[in-house]
């Protein structure tokens, strides 16, 4: 299989330093889209292995979610019902000597949307629950979340603005090759440029490790990470003595090689809940979410990549995430 011949050629390359050839480009920068999970760092999912020196890979996405999610108890509850877009501009540096550079640049705009009635009568279609949305007003926002009769948390409709801005740093210790697990570990930042005050960010500095290994397997690519974040939690949830919990997260995703240029991706992504603290079912669960997606490549080092979230854990992650990217990724192995 050609794959594979290409990948011997590189192994004597993938052996002798950490800053070589990523193996594939690896699983898709998708994450929860949850209101409250959006104030918090993450580290988006990416192979193992680090771009060459010099190398630079650019992404523009964008991640359209809605949402219908409620929980009470005698003193706290949530409600988060609307749609969400996220779109950014991510981009990754090789810096050499097995290090790497990430950094994103992320939009979100809030509205009531226009899925409400296409997502009742899927569920209808297919009998699926659909955690009452049937019986609430339709294409209407209101996210918020309550504790002992204070505000701690709400973010506005109809907003359009810059969220909290991601740094990270990757380093490879353990390259991968044919048959061989890769290993990188990361440490990120991500700077309180979002406004707290009307929910796009926290107003403090998130702190995040992680790492991540990925097996390359002729045809097949698999991917498993883990991290963590010391997450912030905004103004009002400060003034009412309500922390927003850390984050910890793990995922697994396999990338299939159909044919040149075109890969089948599935991620399977788990976290806990930043607002876990409220104290009932649903808010404090964790959160489990399934992507089934592909990438194809349109010309040279230029692809599009799309995928579908589904939620594994009623009534508390995002129904349904619709996620696109155009994508720029030199320095892949070749397929």
């Amino acid at each position: 299989m050609h794959e594979v011949g290409g990948a011997l050629v590189l192994v004597g390359c993938l052996l002798s330093a950490c800053a070589t050839q990523p193996q594939r480009r690896g699983p898709l920068p998708v994450r929860n889209q949850h209101p409250a999970q959006l104030t918090v760092l993450h580290q988006d999912s990416r192979p193992a292995d680090t771009l060459p020196a010099g190398i630079v890979t650019g992404r523009a996405t964008a991640a359209y979610s809605s949402l219908f999610l409620s929980g009470a108890n005698t003193t706290n509850a949530f409600l988060m019902d609307g749609e969400i877009l996220r779109a950014s501009l991510q981009t990754r540096i090789g810096l050499g000597g097995g290090f790497e550079l990430a950094a994103e640049l992320p939009v979100v705009y809030t509205t009531g949307g226009f899925l409400d009635d296409f997502l009742i009568d899927y569920h209808d279609l297919f009998g699926l629950p659909d955690q009452g949305r049937a019986d609430a007003p339709r294409d209407q926002f209101n996210v918020f979340a309550d504790y002992q009769g204070l505000r701690v948390f709400e973010l506005r409709d109809d907003t359009l603005e810059f969220a909290d801005v991601p740094l990270s740093l990757a380093f490879c210790p353990l390259p991968s090759s044919p048959g061989v697990p890769g290993l990188a570990v990361r440490a990120a930042v991500e700077l309180p440029t979002g406004d707290e005050d009307i929910g796009i960010g926290n107003g403090e500095l998130d702190v995040g490790f992680g790492a991540d290994a990925t097996l390359p397997l002729a045809d097949v690519t698999i991917h498993v990470g883990v991290q963590h974040t010391f997450a912030g939690s905004p103004r009002a949830a400060r003034d009412a003595r309500f922390d927003f919990a850390d984050v910890t997260a793990a995922e697994a995703g396999v990338e299939i090689h159909l044919q040149d240029g075109l890969a089948a991706i599935a991620q399977l992504q788990w976290e806990t809940s930043t607002l876990r603290y409220l104290g009932f079912e649903r808010v404090a669960d964790d959160q489990v979410l399934l992507w089934i997606g592909a990438r194809l490549r349109l010309d040279g080092d230029w692809f599009v990549e799309a995928s579908l979230g589904e939620d594994l854990q009623a009534f508390v992650s995002p129904d349904v995430t619709f996620w696109l990217s155009m994508a720029w990724l030199p320095g892949g192995r070749g397929e």
